[in-house]
């Protein structure tokens, strides 16, 4: 019954945001038009702003646990959503991700027993999906690449060291890191690409669980989530992720043969333009023969 209640609040207001999103006014005139225009885009980038700044706040609360000012930020949340137009900043999807968010993170609030957990997660998971619709550039959520690309390589290492147990851990790192980024994805990618990472993620899970791992097909699942990690993140492959050197317990001894490189090849660099320079010298008129070049001139 509970679960009916929460899916008939998720399409209520879905249905309310999708509404807003595509409520366009129809002005008499082309001047009255353009001036309207002009005055609801500064009015609702004033309203984005005092929507993310709610949800900032609602964040802060949850994390702390504060479940009295909680419930007055959430009631201010909803107030905020009131007039307000998504049309132009995110897809169908996206409106339907954030309604998700909220509705999740109301439904955690609600509860009789508190779960810190399921605050600070769905509070986190809001707050990254506010701020992809009001960053398009720089949003939090694009932070978490570089965690989940090292994820992502630690599973190849547990699978090619056949350490079951790490691939496992670093799986659920993985998926769970997804899932806090996730409608913080679907409001600024493409629905293509949620779903393929979706599928990948799913698929190497079912390879991961096989009782016996079949080696070609999940190196090359693994193999395939890097472009794929890549492509939901909007990197395409040009930006490297550097990791520190592991291995030895004596950095200095790395930093040392590093530098000793540069200069051997500092050193033998100077050493053949030196060469090179004598052997252009050798080439010049000596003196003795300069002289006999001006007798016969004579």
């Amino acid at each position: 019954m509970r679960r009916v209640k929460d899916r008939r609040g998720l399409l209520v207001l879905l249905g309310v945001l999708l509404a807003l999103c595509w409520s366009v006014p129809y002005p008499d005139t082309a001047q009255a038009s353009e001036a309207d225009s002009a005055g609801s885009a500064k009015e609702r980038a004033e309203r984005l702003q005092h929507f993310e700044a709610v949800t900032e706040r609602l964040y802060d609360v949850m994390q702390q646990g504060d479940t009295a000012a909680a419930h007055q930020e959430m009631d201010q949340l909803i107030q905020v959503l009131e007039g307000l137009s998504f049309k132009g900043l995110t897809s169908v999807d996206g409106i339907h991700a954030l309604a998700e968010c909220i509705m999740d993170t109301r439904n955690t609030i609600h509860r009789v027993k508190l779960a810190p957990e399921a605050w600070i997660e769905t509070s986190a998971r809001l707050r990254l999906a506010v701020n992809s619709l009001t960053h398009k550039r720089d949003a939090l959520w694009q932070q978490y690449y570089k965690v989940m690309s090292s994820s992502l390589q630690d599973m190849g290492k547990a699978r090619s060291g056949g350490d079951r147990t790490g691939f496992k851990v670093a799986l659920q790192s993985l998926q769970a890191n997804y899932g806090m980024i996730r409608p913080a994805a679907v409001i600024q990618r493409d629905a293509a690409d949620i779903r393929k990472f979706d599928s990948w993620l799913s698929y190497v899970e079912r390879l991961g669980n096989e009782a016996v791992w079949d080696e070609a097909a999940l190196k090359g699942a693994i193999d395939q989530g890097a472009p794929l990690l890549q492509d939901l993140f909007g990197r395409k492959g040009h930006e490297p992720v550097f990791l520190p050197i592991v291995g030895n317990a004596s950095p200095w001894y790395w930093s040392a043969l590093i530098g000793g490189w540069i200069m051997l090849a500092l050193t033998y660099t100077a050493m053949r333009k030196y060469q090179a320079e004598q052997g252009v010298s050798s080439v010049h008129r000596p003196k003795g023969i300069g002289g006999l070049f001006n007798k016969r001139d004579e």
